[in-house]
């Protein structure tokens, strides 16, 4: 008599040998390690990694259902576990910190940075990235990501933490970022460079902290400041909280905005239109630039005017968008993908991917090229109305939206205005190679939450002009 056994489902990477999916996971690093997967067992696989039993979702259904999941039953807690642990190793004051980013500055955000109420912090923006931009004409060659990112640090921290904030801490946040990725996956490294750089941070937040006065702060600074003093929050665990809302607020934004910039210079064509979409608008809308820096509010820049841009913006988040970090099963749950059901079982972790569905040729024709126009509809509805109809993920979903969606698409947009305003561009080619050939670099594989470049871009910058 023939017997047949139901298949495993979801497949297990490795079969009967768990070891293998750890050996794969430590070589080829977590992004390429899903992307492997994904080719070889599907849209939705499990593999064992450390004692964890780990589901992984690509499938946009399933991604649809396990986003909208109760919280209590499907939990993140693991996953800002993993990010603090990353940020601050075995500290202590983990439980601290999460209780005030958690459950004291987040309801903070959910009102200050939504639609409606977002244009009452945005008005020093525009003009703090301006005034860092110009530090970088007149030279030779710069680096795309420094001067792309440096003016989004300063106009981002001035804006939410007012003129206080030490400014200057650009370059050892960079270098504790750039080891995240590592961090959280647990991949071997020199951690010391980036663990001294923390420490500074943390040095600078806690004088920044202890000069606070909630009556005279700006905007948001003072009701964080009166946010701690009320609560009774030390130094310590506030300046800890502030770093870990810093890294949620400008890591994923500083690598949407320079892969942005890489894909425009390897399009020339892409480029071009989207230049004289800014130029179109800033002279017909505002006048001319300075009048944009001043009065560049989220309504304004949320605009017909600059649907190729939006779309732009829009279309690198979805090509940039990685796995997301673990929930735990706080019970068995069953997660609907079309037909089939995906059996979570309690103690379980689920990893959210959305790459298998934003590079689905389906769902998306090309779905591996940058089409810069690909969002742009007949009839301009709104920066994020653009993704309806599209199984899109990359600014979070259901109970897990992101609270700085907003602000991010806000803050990447005037960036790009303001910048291809003001200068022309040309990438610098590698070694000998003439720019005619530059393509972009590489994505990391160790890149987590968003894809992270594996070496800079030199550029030179051409003054345009100076608004006066």
């Amino acid at each position: 008599m023939v017997t047949t056994r139901t298949p495993t489902y979801p497949p297990i990477v490795g079969g009967p040998f768990p070891w293998i999916s750890v050996a794969l996971v430590v070589t080829l690093g977590p992004s390429s390690f899903f992307a492997f997967c994904r080719a070889h067992y599907g849209l939705v696989f499990k593999f064992l990694a450390g004692g964890r039993k780990i589901v992984v979702i690509t499938s946009s259904d399933a991604l649809a259902c396990a986003s909208f999941a109760d919280h209590r039953v499907l939990s993140s807690h693991v996953q800002h576990d993993g990010h603090l642990q990353a940020l601050y190793g075995d500290s202590p004051l983990h439980a601290r910190i999460y209780d005030t980013v958690a459950h004291k500055i987040f309801p903070i955000l959910d009102r200050r940075l939504s639609k409606r109420t977002l244009g009452d912090l945005t008005p020093p923006f525009a003009q703090l990235v301006f005034d860092e931009l110009k530090l970088f004409s007149g030279r030779p060659q710069v680096s795309l990501m420094r001067s792309l990112t440096e003016p989004l640090y300063v106009g981002a921290n001035g804006m939410l933490f007012g003129s206080r904030f030490p400014q200057d801490t650009y370059e050892d946040f960079c270098i504790l970022v750039s080891s995240l990725p590592r961090r959280l996956s647990n991949i071997p490294f020199w951690s010391f460079p980036s663990s001294r750089a923390r420490d500074r941070l943390l040095r600078r937040i806690s004088d920044y902290l202890k000069g606070a006065n909630p009556a005279t702060d700006d905007k948001l600074a003072a009701t964080f400041t009166a946010l701690f003093k009320e609560h009774n929050i030390p130094i310590e665990v506030a300046a800890s909280s502030i770093l870990s809302f810093m890294s949620s607020l400008h890591q994923n934004t500083f690598n949407v905005v320079f892969w942005l910039f890489t894909w425009l210079l390897a399009d020339s064509t892409a480029l071009a239109a989207v230049r004289s979409e800014i130029e179109k608008a800033v002279r017909e809308d505002f006048g001319n630039l300075q009048t944009f820096i001043a009065e560049a509010n989220p309504d304004k820049v949320d605009s017909p005017s600059f649907a190729l841009l939006n779309s732009a913006v829009l279309e690198t988040m979805r090509l940039t968008s990685v796995q997301t970090g673990l929930r735990y099963a706080a019970s068995d749950i069953d997660i609907k993908d079309r037909e089939k059901t995906i059996p979570i079982l309690k103690g379980e972790y689920v990893v959210l991917d959305p790459r298998g569905t934003h590079l689905d040729k389906n769902l998306y024709p090309n779905s591996d090229k940058f089409v810069v126009d690909r969002f742009v509809e007949s009839e301009y509805r709104g920066d994020l109305a653009a993704t309806a109809g599209y199984p899109y993920y990359s600014l979070g979903a259901g109970k897990h939206v992101c609270k700085g969606r907003f602000l991010s698409l806000y803050e990447i947009k005037v960036l790009a205005i303001i910048y291809l305003s003001f200068f022309d561009i040309t990438p610098i080619g590698r070694g000998e190679a003439p720019s005619s050939t530059w393509k972009p670099p590489k994505p990391s594989p160790y890149s987590v939450g968003t894809m992270h470049p594996t070496e800079d871009v030199l550029v030179r910058l051409r003054l345009k002009s100076v608004p006066k």
